[in-house]
């Protein structure tokens, strides 16, 4: 069984690395032919981020707040309507402004991400890997935490 799902994961990774890859050919050789076919192409990629935010909420381990400021970027080249809705949304609303106006997160937010990290991390570290992978992992966890502790804050009126 792990094998099957290792097998999907990589192939998941093969096709969305070639789909990246058609994506920057597209954009740096053809802008003529991207032009036309840019909006309905970001449009998919919100869509697709967005829902793995959403999975990311319960999926420990699966990040939601990239794939949340990725949908945002995305519908912000596509769709008004969806930029205004993510914008205004309940749970990612806060956090999307706070990116796009200060390139930083809420300490609360912060705090949230990296509670999350240690355990789903660990957890993880414990269970799959080998030693060469858990030390990759915790280095790429640590990383992170870091990387998220040394983001800006933004002005303590605008924090959730």
């Amino acid at each position: 069984m792990s094998g099957f799902i290792n097998e999907i994961a990589s192939e998941t990774i093969y096709i969305l690395s070639g789909a990246v890859f058609l994506f920057v050919i597209l954009y740096k050789f053809f802008p003529k032919l991207f032009l036309k076919i840019h909006k309905p192409l970001f449009f998919i990629i919100g869509i697709i981020s967005l829902s793995l935010g959403y999975i990311g909420i319960v999926v420990p381990g699966l990040p939601t707040t990239v794939f949340i400021l990725i949908s945002a970027w995305a519908f912000s080249k596509c769709s008004d309507r969806f930029t205004y809705w993510l914008e205004n949304h309940k749970l990612f609303g806060q956090m999307i402004n706070n990116w796009k106006l200060y390139k930083g997160l809420s300490r609360k937010a912060k705090k949230v991400a990296i509670l999350t990290i240690i355990p789903t991390f660990g957890i993880t570290i414990y269970l799959v890997f080998n030693l060469f992978g858990d030390i990759v992992f915790g280095l790429f966890g640590l990383m992170l935490c870091f990387w998220l502790v040394t983001r800006p804050e933004p002005p303590l009126n605008q924090n959730n």
